[in-house]
This record gives structure tokens, C-alpha cells and sequence, in this order.
């Protein structure tokens, strides 16, 4: 009796835990902000509970991502212990033989197919509540990437009366996290796996391969950060909120640049012409204590950089270097007090120094990226680009409509060579889902709902598979340790 008791509850262990991970995942968030909107208003006592008793509340609906997270796990590992249980008691009955082998490739099966099923419909839980969406889509609209891409809805444009759209795009975010895993995981099982054979690099070109196994991560991280900062200064709509702000709180830029460089992307900012851009920074050459004519793209071609430096001077150098700095300190708030929560998990006592010296590195990486784009950006528009490329070939209104800030987005990426290599590989899988989510659609009609379905759940179950199939070190970094943490009984 007892027996069968201790059997259950170990089977609903990784499912509470999942449940309990999810729902402190969903519920921290909310309420730190909380406590800023409690620091920020005096709130009667009454009010404050109500706050406190609707996050509390909502945070454990059936159709959030606490239960979701909980149908995932259980569905990867009670599942599929319930389901070989009787077909293995089926297979073995007298009669009938199974080999050890035929028993490995059916419970892999099984495992993939309970993690499908469990990751499909933990999908269909979450995109029951259709008001996110719609708040979403009345919120921005979703302009069509091309002419061929008829299903993204322009909600600026007039609809039908008859026409009452469904949308979708809730659980977008959650579905490249998911994508780009999986990616991971196939890449990396892919190249276990074949790595002994004689035509791949690592046994005639071993210093290839591994130079190879250095740079993946720190690419992977250069291209997605160059595809976000892109759409940060052109496309910032398709960007989360709250990331598109700390990305603007890093940046420390002024909004008027900003501006007259979305302006000559547009062709609204001309060299040459006069089109009533002047008084957009002519402000800030006053403020800066600048001639105004810096301002007036008719009469200065190009704008010079000392006005995109904003007060540090004329030499790109110190401009870099200034930033440089700025950025360390702002990084320093936020990887300090990180550093310092690591006190209270680690089972080993750290030094001062050891605290100081790690928040100092991933200070630098940040510091080094935001430094490295305005330096880029300079090298491109006045020094290196115009010295490389003559200015009727590459003119300067070429530079300033895209290519200085291409430049930039390009090189900022790669200062997590920076970081040490055993971060490398959760920063680039950190941004990496985000960049793929600003090329996807935010909201689309959710007809073509059952796409990102099949998406989510094949990847979920790839990694999840791979898990249970006792190859960890498939699945890289704190995601494996989590889920590991998790599906063990």
C-alpha cells in the first residue's frame, strides 16, 4: 500500500515541481512591480491586497503558464512510464519476445510522441484567453513583410463589417525559445554523433573544429543581436516593451538622432536638399553649443559625428571611450546585485573579489557593446567608410539612411568574446529566440494558428526527448540543468 503511494508521488514530483518553477516564474515579475508601484503611490492597504490577491490569483489560472509548464513535464514522464508500462507488458506476454533494443527505439517513440502531445495541448491552454492578443493587435499595427504575405492583419486598415478576426501571437515569444533549442539540440546531437567519422573536420582539420566550437555561440549572439538592434532603431514596434525600453536606457541616446536617422532611411532627411529637417536638431546644436548650420542638411554634408557625440568632443575615440564607461557604470547596478544573489544559492562561500571580478566582466561585455556600435557607427559615416569607398560610389546620404547603423549592428555583437566562454553559450540563446521573433509576426490570424502548434510542439518534445533519452549534454547550459532538475524523480 504503502508502496503504490510512494510510486505516485514520485511520478507527480517533476509535475509539481514544473507547476511550482512556473508559477514563480510568472508571479516574481509582477511582483517586483508591485512593490515599485507601492514605493512609487501611496496605495490605501485595501488597494494594495486587492493588487497583491489579483496577481496571486491569476498567476495560478487553469489557462496560464504555471499549468502549462506542469501538462509539459507530466506528459514527458508519467505519461510515458504509464504508456511503456502496458505496452511492455503487452510485448513481453508469453508468446511474444522484445528485444532489449526494439524496447530502447519504442520507449524513445513513446517519449516523443507523450511530449508532443502534452506540448500540443499545453499550447491550446495558453492561447485560450484571445484578450492579450486583442489588446495587442488594437494596440499596433502589423504591417505586411511583402506583397506575397496576404494573412497579416493591418489593423489600421478599414475592415468589413461582416469581418470579425480571431488573432493569434500570444505564445510567439514562447514558440522561438522553444525553435531555437531544438535547433540546438539537433545541431549538437548531429555532430556527437558523427564526429568519428573521417571526412568531417575534427579528424583532418582539428584546429578547425575547434576554432569552429569556439565561435558558434559568440556568432550566434552577433547575428541575433545585430537582427535586434536593427529593429530597435527601425522597426522598434516589433520589439517586446519592456525590452525595447532597456535597450533605449543602455543606449542613452538622444531621441532627435535617433529620429533624423529614421528620417534619411525614409528619404524624409536629404544631403543636399532642403526638407524642412532642419529645426529637428537644430535644438541640440544650440544645447551642445554648435553652429546651427551642423543642423541643416543642405549646408553640411554630412552631419558631422561631433554632433552624434553629444557633448564628449570632436574625437570618435573619446566619444567610444566616454560610453565605454557610461555603460560600466549602469551595468554595474544590475550585474552587482546579481552577483550578490549568487551568495545565497552557492553551496561555496565567494570572495569580494570574486564578486567584483565577475560583475566587472559581464559589466565590460555590456559596456564593450554599446561602445563598440557608436564606434562603428563613426568609423562607417566619416572615417573608414568614406577612405574605403569613394563618395560617388558610397555617398553620404547611402551611410546615413542604413549602412552606418548596419555597420554598427555588425560589430556590437561580438564583444561576448568578452564574457567567459561558459556564458557565451546562455547569452546567445537568450537574444536568439528574440531575434527571431522581431522577423515573425506579433499578432496573424488565427487560422494559421495550428503552424506555430506544430512548431512549438515538435521542438518541445525534441528537447524533451533528448532529455529523457539521458543525453544532457545535448541540451547546453542552465536550460538542461533546470529541466533536469525537474524531470528527475
Amino acid at each position: 500500500m504503502h508502496r503504490h503511494r510512494r510510486v505516485r508521488l514520485n511520478a507527480l514530483k517533476p509535475l509539481l515541481r514544473a507547476y511550482a518553477l512556473g508559477y514563480l516564474t510568472v508571479t516574481a515579475p509582477r511582483l517586483l512591480g508591485l512593490l515599485r508601484i507601492l514605493r512609487r503611490d501611496r496605495l490605501a492597504s485595501r488597494e494594495a491586497l486587492a493588487l497583491l490577491r489579483k496577481i496571486l490569483v491569476t498567476s495560478a489560472q487553469f489557462n496560464r503558464f504555471p499549468t502549462a509548464a506542469a501538462i509539459i513535464i507530466g506528459g514527458a514522464t508519467a505519461l510515458p512510464n504509464l504508456v511503456q508500462t502496458i505496452l511492455l507488458s503487452l510485448l513481453s506476454a508469453p508468446g511474444r519476445g522484445a528485444s532489449a533494443r526494439l524496447s530502447r527505439n519504442l520507449a524513445a517513440c513513446i517519449n516523443f510522441l507523450c511530449s508532443f502531445w502534452s506540448a500540443w495541448l499545453a499550447f491550446t491552454l495558453l492561447n485560450r484567453d484571445e484578450t492579450w492578443v486583442r489588446r495587442r493587435a488594437i494596440s499596433r499595427s502589423v504591417p505586411t513583410a511583402n506583397a506575397s504575405d496576404q494573412h497579416t492583419l493591418n489593423l489600421q486598415q478599414p475592415l468589413p463589417p461582416s469581418y470579425h478576426p480571431k488573432y493569434a501571437g500570444k505564445t510567439i515569444d514562447f514558440t522561438a525559445f522553444a525553435f531555437c533549442r531544438a535547433l540546438d539540440v539537433m545541431v549538437i546531437t548531429v555532430w556527437t554523433r558523427t564526429r568519428t567519422s573521417p571526412w568531417l573536420p575534427e579528424q583532418r582539420y582539428p584546429r578547425l573544429s575547434n576554432f569552429i566550437r569556439k565561435i558558434a555561440d559568440p556568432s550566434v549572439f552577433a547575428g541575433s543581436a545585430a537582427v535586434i538592434m536593427w529593429s530597435w532603431f527601425y522597426s522598434p514596434e516589433r520589439l517586446p516593451r519592456a525590452y525595447n525600453h532597456w535597450i533605449s536606457k543602455a543606449a542613452e541616446i538622444d531621441p532627435r538622432l535617433i529620429q533624423a536617422l529614421r528620417l534619411a532611411r525614409q528619404g524624409n532627411f536629404v544631403y543636399g536638399e532642403d526638407t524642412a529637417q532642419t529645426p529637428l536638431l537644430t535644438g541640440l546644436c544650440r544645447e551642445l553649443g554648435l553652429p546651427d548650420e551642423f543642423a541643416d542638411p543642405s549646408k553640411t554634408i554630412p552631419i558631422p559625428c561631433e554632433l552624434y557625440h553629444c557633448g564628449t568632443g570632436k574625437s570618435c575615440e573619446v566619444h567610444a571611450l566616454s560610453r565605454f564607461w557610461r555603460s560600466w557604470r549602469f551595468a554595474m547596478g544590475i550585474y552587482m546585485p546579481l552577483q550578490l544573489l549568487t551568495l545565497v544559492r552557492s553551496p561555496k562561500p565567494k570572495s569580494v573579489w570574486t564578486i567584483l571580478h565577475a560583475a566587472a566582466r559581464s559589466s565590460s561585455f555590456l559596456a564593450g557593446f554599446v561602445a563598440s556600435f557608436y564606434y562603428a557607427v563613426c568609423l562607417a559615416r566619416t572615417r573608414l567608410g568614406p577612405w574605403i569607398f569613394s563618395y560617388k560610389t558610397v555617398t553620404p546620404q547611402m551611410w546615413d539612411s542604413g549602412l552606418c547603423i548596419l555597420a554598427g549592428c555588425l560589430a556590437c555583437g561580438w564583444s561576448v568574446l568578452l564574457e567567459k566562454p561558459s556564458r557565451r553559450q546562455e547569452i546567445a540563446f537568450f537574444v536568439a529566440p528574440r531575434a527571431l521573433a522581431t522577423i515573425l509576426p506579433r499578432v496573424y490570424d488565427s487560422q494559421y494558428r495550428h503552424k506555430e502548434q506544430v512548431v512549438f510542439a515538435t521542438s518541445v518534445a525534441m528537447v524533451l526527448t533528448t532529455l529523457n533519452s539521458g543525453n544532457e549534454q545535448n541540451v547546453r547550459g542552465v536550460l538542461a540543468r533546470i529541466l533536469t532538475s525537474i524531470l528527475k524523480d
